[in-house]
């Protein structure tokens, strides 16, 4: 229950987490044969929307975002542009470092000063160099428009001011995003 409460619309930030969880229990007991399935369900009937959530008054047809961006081996170029050295980081690996991110940034009540201190850290995406609370900062991305995809775009264009995606893939890596404006 603790998993779901902290990563209520994030159901990849959910799924890794109880992979985890599972992972660090399994090793205690020394049982190492891990398998899991993991389903969300997108609608359930009689929930409500949380209350720190308001509904969505329609889509806007572009936003500002911010992104911190991972690569690993399965990406279409896996050279960090930042530290000019090839990526070997698995999927998986990115995926972890990233969920902790996440974490970190749910503790933090204004997300910005963790994330812009973790973007500048890990971030392999050039934007990562900005000064300031512009560290991760792609502009204005309009719909249909944006270099990460229609995956990126979508998962941006959802988000409210100031909120954080779940993980989201593209061809370059791994994503999250934070909605600036």
């Amino acid at each position: 229950a603790t998993v779901f409460g902290r990563n209520l619309g994030r159901p990849r930030m959910a799924s890794g987490a109880l992979v985890d969880a599972a992972v660090q229990w399994l090793v205690q007991v020394g049982d190492l044969n891990l398998g899991s399935v993991v389903l969300f369900f997108d609608k359930v009937k009689g929930a409500e929307m949380p209350l720190n959530k308001k509904p969505k008054q329609g889509q806007s047809s572009q936003v500002r975002v911010r992104h911190i961006l991972l690569k690993h081996r399965e990406c279409k170029n896996t050279v960090d542009k930042v530290r000019n050295k090839q990526v070997k980081r698995t999927r998986g690996e990115a995926e972890r470092l990233l969920r902790a991110v996440l974490e970190q940034c749910a503790s933090d009540p204004t997300k910005k000063t963790t994330f812009t201190q973790r973007c500048k850290e890990i971030s392999e995406c050039q934007t990562s160099l900005s000064a300031g609370d512009l560290a991760g900062d792609l502009g204005w991305l309009k719909l249909g428009k944006g270099k990460f995809g229609p995956a990126f775009d979508a998962a941006a264009l959802a988000l409210q001011v100031g909120q954080l995606s779940d993980l989201v893939d593209s061809d370059q890596g791994i994503h999250i995003i934070l909605r600036s404006a």
